[in-house]
């Protein structure tokens, strides 16, 4: 509540209403390899990477008629040169990697935003409001799984969500996204059908569930109509992990405009952040990463990436002025990977399962727990500080599954099994993130410490529908 009363927090989406008659790997791989000239008797086969660069290289034609194979050119070589490497299993694995693959600097921060910037999207979303009106919200997100079929879009909640639209679940009527570098044409229709048109190379997304206490939505989208305006548009890669001072490269849509990039560094790895929810009146905390990275109007929903272009976070936030008006600069928030990742396979198996948006589930315990006991452990053999910290039960409610296994204030959570793989818990979210990941028909063992450090198991066994619980 402190930020509430001190900050004039906004969620970064950029709404314009248009009124119609009353939004690394450090190894690159080979993505193509194919002929591309002919001299005399000798094939030019050029090799294309995963990051854009290309190289060639040159065998004798066959008369054949078969294909080459990669095995023909190592047996090309080794005939040429037989002290280039040994005909063996090790001599092919060689070939295979001073050929077929490149080294990337990891701190190559070019190449990593145009890999970023294949998974990113802009976000529009259109919605019918009282009095005739349309109002189109502006957002970004990014390609989050890619299947034969059809692919899945993470964006912020708020981005898809409008409190003053007419819709009966007030998410948009009409969402579409844009890859980056496609052709983006937004424009007013007429007064008759008060609606927007989105042509050039929009593609049209289905809603597919979302939860405004999360501020994460999940879009679906034909893979095919992906691919037909870029090929190469690929889901991103996860981050395991990041830490205070990593870079923060931020791919969104600011102003509506079009994608683009900022950087800067992550300032805080994890903190709440207390504010208005979509819905402008439920008080609702995020957990939140805080960065440095400049972002506005249009930003929320897109990719937080660090410098191997893999996905740290999805920005949502950023603060505006001080109590006394004073305006604040590039203090910006982010909701963390883990997080994401939990909710959004939430979301998505609710949706497959149901056939339907179900939005997000999650094992309701019934308790109240507090971040205690965090400390700051700095290893100066790698110069890395880590953060630790425990969640502490603070009340119980009566008629919960904590209530009746005997669970009591003041004992900690220490771990949990899900069909017999444990987790231990290093940070107090981490039993958040494992509630929400837990399914039905799976068997689960909660572990807590007492406040005698002894620690103690209770057995949730088979998890019923009824033990989960929908989040709004």
């Amino acid at each position: 509540m402190k930020k509430l009363r001190y900050f004039l927090l906004l969620l970064i989406l950029l709404p314009c209403t248009l009124l119609l008659g009353g939004c690394l790997n450090n190894t690159a791989y080979v993505t193509n390899i194919e002929k591309t000239q002919t001299l005399d008797n000798m094939d030019i086969y050029t090799v294309t990477y995963s990051d854009g660069t290309t190289s060639n290289f040159s065998v004798e034609n066959g008369t054949d008629g078969e294909d080459l194979k990669i095995q023909d050119i190592f047996n090309y070589l080794i005939e040429l040169d037989p002290d280039l490497y040994t005909n063996d299993e090790e001599g092919f694995k060689q070939f295979l990697q001073d050929y077929l693959t490149i080294q990337i600097d990891e701190n190559d921060e070019k190449t990593a935003i145009n890999k970023a910037l294949l998974s990113a999207v802009s976000v529009y979303s259109e919605f019918p409001t009282y009095g005739g009106d349309t109002s189109v919200g502006a957002g970004a997100g990014v390609v989050y799984e890619m299947g034969d079929e059809y692919s899945y879009i993470v964006t912020n909640y708020h981005v898809v969500y409008y409190v003053n639209s007419t819709t009966s679940n007030k998410i948009a009527r009409n969402i579409y996204v844009y890859l980056y570098g496609s052709d983006v044409s937004v424009t007013s229709s007429n007064s008759i059908t008060n609606s927007i048109n989105f042509g050039g190379d929009a593609i049209k997304c289905e809603y597919i569930g979302g939860s405004m206490n999360y501020d994460i939505a999940v879009l679906r989208v034909n893979t095919s109509d992906l691919k037909e305006v870029n090929e190469n548009v690929r889901a991103v890669d996860i981050a395991t992990g990041y830490e205070v001072g990593d870079t923060a490269i931020a791919i969104g849509n600011p102003e509506g405009d079009g994608v683009s990039v900022t950087k800067g560094i992550v300032s805080v790895d994890s903190e709440p952040l207390t504010m208005t929810g979509a819905d402008d009146r439920t008080t609702i905390t995020f957990r939140v990463m805080r960065i440095d990275a400049a972002v506005n109007g249009g930003n929320s929903g897109g990719g937080l990436f660090n410098s191997n272009g893999e996905l740290i976070g999805i920005v949502n936030a950023k603060l505006m002025y001080a109590s006394d008006g004073t305006p604040i600069d590039n203090m910006s928030y982010a909701l963390p990977f883990n997080n994401i990742t939990q909710v959004a396979n939430n979301i998505i198996d609710n949706y497959e399962s149901n056939n339907r948006a179900v939005g997000v589930t999650k094992l309701m315990l019934g308790v109240s727990i507090e971040c205690v006991n965090r400390q700051n452990i700095y290893n100066p053999l790698t110069g890395e500080s880590t953060i630790y910290d425990e969640s502490v039960i603070t009340a119980i409610s009566g008629d919960s599954i904590a209530y009746s296994h005997g669970l009591e204030v003041g004992e900690t959570f220490s771990a949990i099994t899900i069909n017999g793989e444990r987790q231990d818990f290093s940070r107090y979210y981490d039993l958040e993130n494992a509630l929400i990941s837990i399914r039905v028909g799976d068997n689960v063992q909660i572990y807590v410490e007492t406040q005698n450090h002894v620690e103690t198991m209770i057995d949730l066994e088979i998890i019923t529908p009824n033990m989960l619980q929908s989040i709004i």
